[in-house]
């Protein structure tokens, strides 16, 4: 079990939040603003992010491809 708590700021990005997770070997990354702790980050989360982001790209491409306008 690793016991060092491995932890991110409200003002990093995504990028950021997944290679901590990679090089840190963890799947949970403690959010901090200050010295306060704001919330928890999931490695779930972090897919569930990307996959919606990938699918909207899709769509975008898919749709522009078709001719159809952007929404």
């Amino acid at each position: 079990m690793n016991r060092s708590v491995v932890t991110c700021s409200t003002q990093d990005l995504l990028p950021f939040v997944m290679s901590l997770m990679t090089d840190r070997r963890t799947r949970h990354v403690l959010v901090m603003d200050g010295d306060a702790s704001v919330g928890v980050v999931s490695i779930g989360d972090v897919v569930k992010h990307r996959l919606d982001e990938l699918l909207r790209t899709e769509q975008a491409l898919s749709d522009y491809i078709a001719g159809t306008p952007y929404h």
